[in-house]
């Protein structure tokens, strides 16, 4: 399926983005890298089959206006409220790859009404957006990678612990296959395609059935070394 292009005048702003499928609304936000656009979520248009697909090209990527200086998360996020509202969305399911997460959690942090459920890919976050997420209360699917050297494991565990009502699911190494290395494995959309596709689907269709709360002891018990440890640390990185 080919998704059809459209463009929309949000402010100041021009937003690119492309359509395809029928169904409840998803909007997927990919990363922050200069030359993504939403056509790194191609893997994952078969989603389609079920949703109604919505894919911007965030500002200053892709065919949308470019500023000067590309918009914040937060820019972004607002942004995406009224390019929503512009589509007379009311309610979507976000997806977001990388920066795209970071993005999606800033738009349920502040307007959680708009949205249904979450899936984070390999997502960044900013250090101040980890309290605050102890009050989100949407069901939230996390996809990290082994061996990814950009988003690295720790912090899928530390956005597991932050949102209550959340999963997180590991995938195998990526650089193990010779034709992807470490720096490209947080491209789980494009690397790790047939499972990331088989997760989204299974979680879209049941988001509260997939969520397991609370977490096994186990896994909290990792969580939690896993938080002080990046608490030593200091703050994680803000971008993909």
């Amino acid at each position: 399926m080919e998704p059809a292009e459209k463009e929309v005048a949000v402010g100041e702003f021009k937003v690119n983005y492309a359509t395809a499928g029928s169904g409840e609304p998803l909007l997927l936000l990919h990363g922050s890298e200069p030359a993504e656009s939403w056509r790194v979520w191609e893997p994952l248009l078969p989603l389609g089959d079920a949703r109604k697909l919505i894919l911007p090209d965030l500002l200053g990527h892709g065919k949308s206006s470019r500023p000067v200086e590309t918009p914040d998360y937060k820019a972004q996020a607002r942004m995406l409220r009224d390019f929503a509202d512009k589509l007379g969305l009311r309610s979507s399911s976000l997806v977001g790859g990388g920066w795209g997460g970071q993005v999606a959690l800033e738009f349920a942090l502040e307007w959680p009404d708009s949205v249904t459920s979450l899936v984070l890919v390999a997502s960044s976050y900013d250090q101040d957006q980890l309290p605050r997420l102890q009050k989100l209360r949407k069901p939230t699917l996390i996809i990290y990678a082994e061996d990814d050297m950009v988003t690295q494991l720790k912090s899928g565990y530390l956005l597991r612990d932050a949102i209550g009502t959340s999963r997180l699911e590991v995938l195998d190494t990526v650089a193990r296959d010779p034709r992807y290395d470490f720096r490209m494995s947080h491209r789980l959309q494009k690397f790790r395609a047939p499972q990331v596709l088989q997760l989204t689907r299974s979680f879209l269709a049941n988001p509260s059935g997939m969520i397991a709360e609370p977490p096994e002891m186990e896994n909290e018990l990792k969580g939690q070394a896993l938080r002080k440890e990046d608490e030593k640390d200091g703050a994680i990185w803000k971008k993909d």
